[in-house]
């Protein structure tokens, strides 16, 4: 039998709802303000349980059991949205789909520290969850562009349809 939550107590038990509320949301915003810098637009804010460890910065794709993995091109290719969030396996992940994204440090998702001002990042086709500035160009591969660096440490994140090149 599903109970309801009260909202008062300090833990959530697995076994009871509760759906977002104000106080919900603003922990989800002082946590965010705590880690990171983010700008978000038009609320496009998510949060799913994780199956596996991710990083800020990186790029995720959501399975049919709406849980989140890092964007892998032999799974699938279309992306969900980025983490703003370092999250362990089965913790809540809060993700954006769109707006900007600032890391001080961006080595866990480009292998740089910074990012190359002006330059679109697209889906890397060799490592799982990372981004590239190098748009595939070769049949049998997938181009995905996820952003466009504002500075050394902003991404613009602009998620585009898959493109299957032949």
């Amino acid at each position: 039998m599903l109970e309801i939550w009260d909202g008062k107590s300090k833990s959530r038990q697995t076994d009871k709802y509760a759906a977002p509320n104000a106080d919900d949301w603003n922990r989800v915003i002082k946590e965010v303000s705590n880690t990171q810098r983010v700008v978000i637009e038009n609320n496009n804010v998510y949060s799913n349980l994780a199956d596996e460890d991710i990083l800020a910065g990186q790029p995720l794709i959501l399975q049919s059991n709406s849980r989140i993995l890092l964007a892998d091109t032999n799974i699938q290719v279309e992306i969900t949205g980025i983490s703003i969030v370092d999250c362990e396996i089965n913790e809540d992940c809060i993700y954006i789909t769109q707006g900007r994204l600032t890391l001080e440090d961006w080595s866990n998702v480009i292998s740089e520290e910074k990012l190359t001002p002006g330059e679109s990042y697209f889906l890397s086709m060799q490592e799982k969850g990372k981004l590239t500035i190098i748009a595939p160009d070769s049949g049998g591969t997938v181009i995905v562009q996820v952003g466009r660096a504002q500075s050394a440490e902003t991404l613009s994140i602009g998620i585009e349809m898959p493109i299957y090149l032949t």
